[in-house]
């Protein structure tokens, strides 16, 4: 909803400049002041009374609410940056305060207008809900984690199964065809993460190819599933050769032309290995034209099928616990007509929303008859039409990504916040409040989870192919990002979004047309290309291009910058002093070998989150007053040679995530540095941190650590550090710590365990040392889930009362003693004499170590920022 965005768009801006040192005093207070308070009210009015563009009138009143927001937003930040490039403080009594009185007199009229709608429809809800008392009992908090099994797909799955381990030897490809929204993927799925399927295969990799595909993305895709990356146009002949000599599962994914499969195929070995291909199509032709063996053509749910999954996602169970309820609920599955991905998604919807038979009706009436794809997103535009104003934008905005992409949730999330869209709440910060949108999107089946972080939360998330036109469609109509690769009059246009390669001939005509964009707000773009001009207003902008830092940093209005410049691999930044003008600045990411910043960048209150792939900050001058400056950073990646002083951390009190990197090689180095790391301690909200020496001459030990770790703590990486074992304790003790990372940085061939410590650890990760004797219990990890040991050459044994760790659920073992491995495998089967079958122990062979250390070597040659700019 664009206007709910707008409205709290408006009031964060207020609430940024009023706490600004430098903007605070550049409009006249009572009007900012009056302004507020009107957004607040209008605020108030879309989300109490249920304005969702059904009737003209509603529409009307959200596009006039949004029109005036979006005047005060232009008005307010372009006073604002003209302020700034003046180099005044000053109160202004130019056009702006003109400009904001006209704007506060059109806000009043909205509210008469809207005091009256909101009266009408009062009335008209009272009188449609009179008599409706079979309301039932308030819904309880859903988990975001359920995973549900396949509905009607079993005995699909058993026959793919058997075609995949039949034991012909030559290369088959299956086939499973069927529309968009019919479970192919899911079946597709529940096969390839069959444990028999996993056994049988040597390797498995998986792609999905979108429509614009090409073959080298497809290659990099699936080397990427199975553990390998690379770049170039030789990833075809790297596939090949890590498929040479191996039984293998492909599996492709939504596959559109038989081109596509042209372009692939010969690249996928066949030496009668029994090798298999998987294909899931929306096309026979393409099924048939693939050489497809055997083809499973994907038919709707039964009755009784589809019922059971609509029970799973309205009431997560598999029956309907409200017996009010079955009639119009077996009306509204029979309306779907066996479409899963319609259930799903009106089951989800219907799981947060009122359990009246009165809205069920309603809900009932807005169901289609057919399952053309048009009609299927008029279903589906149910969930968005129901969702509550304030997941309305967050929802939209996920259709800026490319088809098909993972999205990193912390991407989204610091998205949201740049873009305006979360209102504050007391005592959460904005990041915590859009973190619970992304899981509430999950919950109503519109988002799907990728990938969890250990601690349960979600890491990545991707859209339903049909979801994200559905956002494209939506966004188009309401004008709430532009998308389209023909460039029409783009000089109303907030949010553009470019992922199509730019050929040289369209150039001139994409610089053009931008020109004119001047209330543009948002740029995200995956294609290199140069910036054509400066824009006022931009507070999003995220590209890979040649500008230099001073081009880009000139877009003063900047809250959000993702940047990867021409060379990245090889271009040192440096950031001008100019930097600290972008009074608004909340995210900076850029991927260069070395980012050199400013002693100004300390001047940034806004600041959030500094994510580079290594970044020299410069010792702050000295905060008047004890003022604290960057009260607002919570993520600090990859900082070089920082010197963690008082000074610093007092800059930082709200730290959360902070990577460190000390290399003697590197700008701002001396050896010093180590000895200010014991500040560590006075930064009460860090919860990770990533301490990596990299100095020849020098290291970060056990006396420059010394009671280093705030309670807050949870997970610690350390790398080349100089401990011994028996520094530990300090270690062990911390509270809340979860994960450990231990990289050559313990001496020593003794550990003894203390009782007491390692409480909350899950993660336990210990990596090159000379640890040759290992005293520990289950008492001494009581909640471990994963221990990975890795180059630990003079291990004798792995203490096998490790294995009565109840939580225990993986032990991984690479290049350790011979020993080791055979402790391991000693754990794996006394817990299964004692009937726990749940414990992995991988212990991976030769081929797959030296696949890993290539993989390593990349890394470190082509490493990236914490989040590259790509979507």
């Amino acid at each position: 909803m664009a206007a709910y965005a707008a409205l709290v768009s408006v009031m964060n801006i207020i609430e940024q400049m009023m706490s600004h040192p430098r903007v605070s005093t550049v409009f006249d207070k009572k009007q900012i002041e009056s302004i507020g308070e009107k957004a607040d009210g209008l605020l108030d009015l879309i989300t109490n009374s249920n304005i969702d563009g059904g009737s003209k009138e509603a529409s009307d009143l959200e596009s006039q609410i949004a029109s005036a927001a979006h005047a005060a937003e232009d008005v307010i930040e372009s006073h604002i940056v003209d302020q700034i490039q003046a180099g005044s403080s000053q109160p202004s009594h130019g056009c702006s305060v003109l400009d904001l009185q006209q704007i506060i007199e059109e806000m009043d009229g909205i509210m008469i207008k809207g005091a009256e709608l909101k009266e009408k429809w009062r009335a008209r809800e009272e009188q449609a809900t009179h008599g409706d008392v079979d309301v039932v009992e308030e819904q309880q908090p859903l988990t975001t984690t359920r995973k549900a099994s396949p509905v009607g797909l079993e005995d699909d799955v058993m026959h793919i199964m058997h075609k995949l381990t039949t034991h012909q030897p030559e290369q088959h490809v299956i086939s499973i065809v069927g529309m968009g929204g019919t479970g192919k993927t899911t079946l597709a799925l529940n096969v390839y993460e069959n444990s028999l399927i996993k056994g049988h295969f040597d390797i498995r990799a998986w792609a999905t190819v979108s429509q614009q595909y090409s073959a080298q993305e497809i290659f990099s895709k699936l080397l990427s599933s199975i553990g390998q990356s690379g770049s170039g146009n030789d990833l075809g002949l790297k596939l090949h050769q890590t498929l040479s000599g191996r039984r293998y599962l492909i599996v492709l994914d939504d596959i559109w032309s038989i081109e596509a499969w042209d372009e692939v195929r010969l690249y996928f070995p066949d030496i009668g290995n029994r090798s298999r291909i998987v294909l899931t199509t929306r096309l026979s032709d393409v099924a048939s034209g693939c050489g497809s063996s055997s083809c499973i053509t994907m038919k709707p749910l039964d009755e009784d099928q589809s019922w059971v999954l609509f029970c799973r996602s309205a009431f997560q169970q598999e029956h309907c616990p409200y017996p009010q309820l079955e009639n119009v609920g077996n009306e509204i599955v029979r309306l779907c007509r066996g479409l899963p991905l319609s259930i799903v998604v009106i089951g989800g919807f219907l799981l947060k929303s009122p359990r009246t038979v009165a809205f069920w009706e309603d809900v009932a009436k807005n169901v289609p008859n057919s399952v053309e794809k048009q009609e299927i997103l008029d279903v589906l535009s149910l969930s968005y039409s129901h969702l509550p104003p304030h997941l309305k934008p967050c929802f939209l905005y996920m259709g800026i990504f490319r088809e098909d992409s993972e999205i990193r949730a912390s991407r989204i999330i610091k998205l949201w916040v740049a873009e305006g869209f979360i209102k504050p709440k007391r005592a959460q910060m904005l990041e915590e409040i859009a973190e619970g949108y992304l899981n509430d999107l999950v919950d109503r089946n519109l988002v799907l989870v990728g990938r969890h972080r250990s601690n349960g939360k979600i890491r990545s998330c991707r859209l339903h192919d049909l979801i994200r036109d559905l956002c494209l469609k939506v966004s188009e109509k309401g004008k709430f990002f532009y998308a389209k690769r023909a460039l029409d009059n783009m000089s109303k246009e907030r949010r553009f979004i470019c992922h199509d390669f730019i050929k040289s001939e369209d150039v001139h005509e994409m610089s053009d047309a931008l020109m004119s964009a001047q209330l543009l707000r948002s740029l995200v773009s995956s294609t290199w290309w140069k910036l054509p001009v400066v824009f006022k207003l931009l507070r999003v902008l995220t590209t890979a291009s040649d500008c230099s830092a001073e081009d880009i940093i000139q877009n003063l209005n900047l809250r959000y910058l993702s940047f990867q410049p021409l060379y990245s691999i090889l271009t040192l930044v440096r950031l001008p002093s100019s930097i600290s003008f972008i009074w608004n600045l909340q995210t900076l990411s850029i991927n260069a070998k070395l980012v050199v910043a400013p002693i100004e960048i300390w001047s940034l209150s806004q600041l959030r989150h500094v994510e580079c792939k290594r970044i020299y900050l410069p010792h702050p001058p000295p905060s008047p007053n004890d003022c604290v400056v960057m009260g607002n950073l919570q993520t600090l990646i990859k900082a070089v040679n920082l010197r963690l002083s008082e000074e610093v951390c007092k800059r930082i009190p709200n730290t959360n995530k902070l990577h460190l990197i000390y290399n003697d090689k590197l700008e701002g180095y001396d050896d010093c540095l180590f000895d200010h790391l014991h500040n560590l301690g006075s930064l009460h909200k860090l919860q990770s941190l990533e301490l990596v020496s990299t100095s020849a001459n020098s290291s970060c030990n056990a006396d420059r650590l010394k009671c280093a770790f705030p309670v807050s703590l949870k997970k610690l990486s350390l790398k080349n550090c100089s401990l011994d074992w028996n520094d530990l304790t300090i270690i062990g003790s911390a509270p809340q710590l979860e994960a450990l990372k231990l990289d050559n940085s313990v001496k020593g061939q003794n550990w003894s365990l203390v009782n007491g410590e390692f409480l909350r650890l899950r993660f336990l990760s210990i990596i090159q040392c000379d640890l040759r004797c290992w005293d520990a219990d289950s008492s001494h990890f009581p909640v471990l889930e994963k221990l990975r040991l890795e180059g630990l050459m003079h291990l004798e044994e792995i203490p096998l009362d490790i294995g009565e760790i109840p939580t225990l659920e993986i032990i991984s073992v690479v290049e350790c003693s011979e020993s080791a491995g055979i402790c391991a495998k000693k754990i794996k089967e006394e817990q299964e004499s004692l009937g726990n079958e749940g414990l992995q122990v991988q212990i991976p062979s030769r081929r797959l170590i030296q696949m890993a250390q290539l993989i390593v070597s990349l890394r470190k040659a082509f490493g990236s920022a914490g989040e590259t700019y790509y979507l």
